[in-house]
């Protein structure tokens, strides 16, 4: 009767140990966790509030105290030129993840396999994605200079009159779209080589042997093996499609009559230039707005028909 009364004080003293070794991790968790959330507090959540609450308002940025308007700063997204602005940027975006990805996807098949100096035409294709947009826009730029440029020298040459082809809006959406895929096109081709080299070389041996062809291979194994890195390169694409900035800016400046123009510019110009950050705020939640509903369009659209697997 003793021993069996001695049991629960005999416990005691080990749940207070217990309990004091579980107190001292959660401290020490926090403790390292602190420095992380401070950083994401002061450079993301903050910022994203702040924008949001400042997208209401009025206010230069600069003096003054921001005034609460409501959602007048929307409206205007709803009203010329700004609605023109959206449609370009839609445009750049659609046309240039569409050729990109399609042509990346083809370059990385192509490099898959046994080519003479693979790896120097990995880097040519790479290349242009490390190099600085400003760098890499002014050398666009060169070849579709009004009066000395590479084409109208081409032009000349064959006795033609020379092209300003920067006041052709026509002309200039198309030079954007090039360059963006030019530049951008680098990296969806070493993910999909990657996601390529991942694909175990006995998959097509076995279908191969059950007589499968060069595009049933094509459609029936690599496309669906692709299929997550084919979601990603789709949404990181379309996020970086809709960040055009540098193209724009120093190829056409957004003219003419902002036929060129793209939301991220009208941003920039609408908060250092015309010194209104309360519709510059506006213009990045509604971009954001944009980016999240054709992110999860893509989701939707590209898991369709996937197996769940437990």
């Amino acid at each position: 009767m003793t021993a069996t009364a001695s049991l629960p004080r005999a416990r005691a003293p080990r749940k207070r140990k217990l309990s004091g070794i579980r107190q001292r991790e959660t401290r020490e968790a926090w403790i390292i966790l602190t420095p992380i959330l401070l950083y994401f507090s002061i450079f993301f959540l903050f910022p994203v509030i702040s924008n949001f609450y400042i997208s209401f308002t009025r206010w230069n940025g600069i003096s003054g105290a921001p005034q609460w308007i409501g959602f007048k700063n929307y409206l205007q997204y709803l009203k010329p030129p700004y609605t023109l602005i959206i449609s370009n940027t839609l445009l750049f975006a659609v046309f240039t993840l569409v050729f990109q990805t399609a042509l990346a996807f083809l370059i990385a098949v192509l490099l898959n396999q046994k080519v003479k100096g693979r790896g120097i035409f990995r880097a040519l294709f790479y290349i242009p994605t490390l190099t600085s947009a400003a760098i890499t826009a002014q050398v666009a730029f060169a070849f579709i200079s009004p009066y000395d440029g590479v084409l109208n020298e081409i032009l000349k040459m064959f006795g033609h009159d020379i092209v300003v082809w920067t006041i052709n809006a026509n002309w200039m959406r198309l030079f954007i779209i090039v360059y963006s895929i030019w530049r951008g096109v680098g990296g969806p081709v070493v993910l999909f080589l990657a996601a390529l080299q991942g694909i175990h070389r006995e998959i097509y041996e076995a279908a191969m042997v059950d007589g499968a062809s060069g595009k049933d291979l094509l459609w029936h194994i690599t496309v669906p093996l692709l299929k997550p890195m084919i979601i990603f390169v789709l949404i990181t694409g379309m996020i970086g499609s809709f960040q055009i900035f540098e193209a724009v800016l120093l190829m056409s400046k957004g003219g003419p009559q902002n036929k060129t123009n793209v939301m991220l510019l009208q941003i920039y110009n609408d908060a250092f230039v015309n010194t209104n950050m309360g519709l510059a705020s506006a213009g990045s939640m509604v971009m954001a707005i944009l980016l999240l509903g054709f992110s999860i369009t893509n989701m939707r659209i590209m898991s369709r028909g996937q197996v769940i697997r437990d």
